[in-house]
């Protein structure tokens, strides 16, 4: 027994010293578990996407961001600022752009640092500077804050999150909105790991009590990624609430496939903008 309990000590040991060395390696690298960047040459001509034009802005601390603009083919009323999921770049999710741009509404698709043909430093304090700068360019561009629709997908929603609590806007939509960095790593592989060992935390929940503008929140009752109750639980602390859209059978990446995100994007638009 006593031979026993010795193994079984050694192997508690063993386990603990190989958690501890893999939290470390993840602390230390997790910006590659967690961003999916697409690189483009700085001079790819992205003409096919259909953008009316190609932008750059320069932030705060000197990142060189990249964006693609869409002009509504009709009058516009207004402008989205699209940040967009962890994976890709403008040029995987120029079709999410085209289909907003059909509701009159122009379209700025961001590409945030190390994304495309964006430079800069990888940090989250990073991609709210790239949030930043990407809505003063808006406002530069003649845009008044209340024409401006923020909408963040997945990790973008914590971007639009950051941006909406700083500035005015009309309106915020999160699709797929997740809490914080640390609880959805909980619930997906279900493990607590120490709070200092994120580098990234990304806390919707925490800003949203502070976002005074409309929001609606959309999610999937299939999502794999982020579960449902992250955007109920984000929904909930909103001031300013607007609806919480479940969408039955929908996943992490096919909600504007639905009806019930068509139908209630328009409705949203219309009460945020102008006809």
């Amino acid at each position: 027994m006593k031979q026993r309990g010795k193994k079984l000590l050694y192997l508690t040991i063993i386990t603990l010293v190989v958690t501890v060395s893999a939290l470390g390696c993840a602390g230390l690298f997790q910006h590659r578990l967690i961003f999916f960047p697409d690189r483009l040459d700085k001079d790819e001509d992205l003409s096919w996407t259909g953008a009316s034009e190609e932008v750059f802005v320069t932030t705060e601390d000197g990142a060189r961001i990249h964006g693609l603009f869409f002009e509504a083919p009709r009058k516009s009323r207004g402008v989205v600022l699209y940040f967009h999921g962890n994976a890709g770049s403008v040029a995987s999710w120029y079709q999410v752009a085209l289909r907003l741009n059909h509701h009159d509404v122009d379209v700025f698709l961001v590409d945030y640092r190390t994304y495309g043909k964006s430079r800069g430093d990888l940090s989250e304090q990073g991609l709210y500077f790239d949030g930043e700068a990407t809505y003063q360019y808006l406002i530069d561009r003649g845009y008044a804050p209340e024409e401006i629709v923020v909408h963040g997908r997945s990790l973008g929603g914590a971007v639009a999150t950051w941006v909406t609590k700083k500035y005015p806007v009309g309106g915020l939509i999160l699709e797929t909105p997740f809490t914080d960095l640390p609880s959805l790593a909980r619930d997906l592989y279900r493990i607590g790991l120490p709070q200092r060992l994120f580098r990234f935390r990304f806390d919707n929940l925490s800003r949203a009590s502070d976002i005074d503008a409309p929001t609606w929140v959309v999610h999937g009752t299939e999502d794999g990624i982020v579960p449902l109750e992250h955007g109920r639980q984000v929904y909930e602390e909103l001031p300013e609430a607007w609806k919480f859209t479940v969408i039955d059978g929908g996943g992490h990446n096919d909600l504007m496939s639905f009806e019930e995100y068509s139908r209630d994007l328009i409705s949203f638009y219309d009460l945020i903008l102008a006809p």
